[in-house]
């Protein structure tokens, strides 16, 4: 059955729109399409949509403004989309609010893969389709570490003087993993795989993205206790 709550596609270049809309309509998803951010705005408050997949490059205004927006109502899962050439603005995307990131040209395989991944870590309760395979993240649980309570489960890090630091839902993903695995480095391409719902190729930056934004947030929580380290040739693991 698809899901009552759209997929919202803020996309200016028609046909890849288009390509998108297909190939999540063949996965069972209902989507809505805009070409602008100002009707991408008007169907974020007219549809409540449950993914947004946004393009920076919007005619305009920056994508990244709607990702901000799209982040702030909660519950909403957000992919951005950008050309090869604007890292920073993949980076800037990923740090106020999107789950992830995919950078043209993609498979519109690639897409439903992202966008399967993504419905899975919201909500347990969304349908997700026969394709998609049952998620190996660890069962939910809270976590103490360096003076900060870890609820990724709920999206956030409270620190020892109760201020809150949101996550996105890939970066709960990936701390839930790193949480589960305290003795030894996290290989990225198992995170790769259970976070962001795809083999990792060589030339995708993904992962190290996500475990940038990361580990800014639990500096920030636990004022530099807490933190993802990069292990050379290994992974990442969480070290206090």
């Amino acid at each position: 059955m698809a899901e009552e709550r759209p997929i919202l596609i803020v996309e200016d270049d028609d046909q890849v729109a288009a390509t998108i809309a297909g190939a999540l309509a063949r996965e069972g998803w209902a989507t809505e399409t805009a070409s602008t951010l100002a009707e991408g705005r008007a169907l974020l408050d007219g549809t409540n949509p449950r993914v947004v997949v946004v393009d920076l490059g919007l005619p305009d205004g920056s994508g990244i403004a709607f990702v901000r927006e799209a982040a702030a109502r909660g519950g909403i899962g957000i992919i951005v989309v950008s050309g090869r050439g604007e890292e920073v603005d993949r980076v800037i995307g990923l740090e106020v609010g999107a789950d992830d990131y995919i950078a043209k040209p993609f498979s519109v395989r690639e897409m439903s893969a992202r966008v399967r991944a993504l419905m899975r870590r919201l909500d347990t309760r969304v349908p997700v389709p026969a394709a998609a395979s049952t998620s190996s993240l660890p069962p939910p649980q809270t976590w103490s570490l360096g003076g900060v309570t870890l609820d990724p489960t709920r999206l956030r890090v409270v620190g020892a003087q109760g201020d809150e630091v949101r996550l996105t839902g890939g970066e709960a993903g990936m701390l839930q993993l790193l949480l589960a695995h305290p003795d030894a480095p996290l290989d990225r391409e198992t995170i790769a795989e259970q976070v962001l719902g795809h083999r990792l190729l060589p030339q995708q930056r993904g992962v190290d993205q996500l475990a940038s934004t990361l580990r800014k947030k639990l500096a920030t929580a636990s004022e530099g206790q807490l933190q993802v380290v990069a292990v050379r040739g290994r992974g990442y693991r969480l070290v206090c």
